[in-house]
C-alpha cells in the first residue's frame, strides 16, 4: 500500500486517491473550503519527494498554478493522486504558513525575527502575484471547468456537508494539539546562517 507523509506524518493511502482525500482522513492541516472542487486552492500543497508518483497536473491545476510554480512541487491536493508506490512526501501551504508565523513569534535556533518576516511575506507575495497574473482569466476558466452549480453548492448533499463538518473540526483538533516544527530553510540561508555562527566563534574568540 503507498504511503504518503504530509506535514511530518506518515499516512497510507489507496491507489488512486487524492492527497486532500488523505489528509481529511487523517486530519491533516490543509484547507478544503470548496470541499475538493478545486476552486478554493486552500487545499494547495508542495511536494518534496516522490512527485513521479503522482499523476501529471491537472489543467485546473494549471489554471491556477504558474508553471514555474508547478516545477517547484506545488499541486493541489484536491487534484493531485497518488499513481505509483510511492512514498510520497507532501507539506501542505496551510502548514507552512503556520509554521513561518510560529517561526516569527518564537524563531529557531540560527534564525531572526527579521529574516523570518521576510520568509513569510515573501511566500505570502508569491501567492498573490500568481493569482493576480492570471487574473480574470483563471477565475473565468475555473467557473466553466467547475460549474456554478458546483460553486454555490460543492457540498451536493447533507451527507457531503456532515462530513466537511467532521472533517474541519478533526483538522482543527489536530492542529491545535500538533508540535510546531522550524519551517523549511532555502538552502542558500543555511550557509548565511553557517557563515554567521563561525564569525561569531571567531569573534569570541
Amino acid at each position: 500500500m503507498p504511503t504518503v507523509t504530509i506535514n511530518d506524518v506518515e499516512m497510507e493511502a489507496r491507489p488512486g486517491e487524492r492527497l486532500l482525500d488523505i489528509g481529511r482522513r487523517h486530519g491533516a492541516h490543509m484547507g478544503f473550503v470548496c470541499n475538493g472542487t478545486g476552486f478554493c486552492q486552500t487545499c494547495k500543497v508542495k511536494v518534496l519527494a516522490g512527485s513521479e508518483s503522482l499523476n501529471p497536473p491537472t489543467k485546473l491545476e494549471k489554471n491556477w498554478i504558474p508553471e514555474q510554480r508547478l516545477q517547484e512541487g506545488w499541486r493541489l491536493g484536491c487534484q493531485a493522486a497518488v499513481r505509483g508506490r510511492g512514498p510520497i512526501t507532501v507539506l501542505t501551504n496551510a502548514e507552512l504558513l503556520r509554521r513561518q508565523t510560529f517561526a516569527v513569534v518564537n524563531p529557531p535556533a540560527g534564525t531572526d525575527t527579521l529574516s523570518n518576516v521576510a520568509a513569510l511575506l515573501a511566500n505570502i507575495g508569491q501567492q498573490s502575484i500568481d493569482q493576480i497574473t492570471g487574473y480574470p482569466f483563471n477565475l473565468l476558466n475555473a467557473v466553466s471547468r467547475i460549474g456554478l452549480g458546483r460553486l454555490l453548492n460543492p457540498w451536493q448533499s447533507v451527507e457531503q456537508f456532515s462530513r466537511w463538518i467532521a472533517d474541519f473540526g478533526k483538522v482543527v483538533e489536530t492542529t491545535l494539539n500538533a508540535p510546531v516544527p522550524p519551517p523549511p530553510r532555502d538552502p542558500l540561508d543555511q550557509v548565511r546562517a553557517a557563515a554567521a555562527e563561525v564569525r561569531r566563534a571567531s569573534e569570541a574568540s
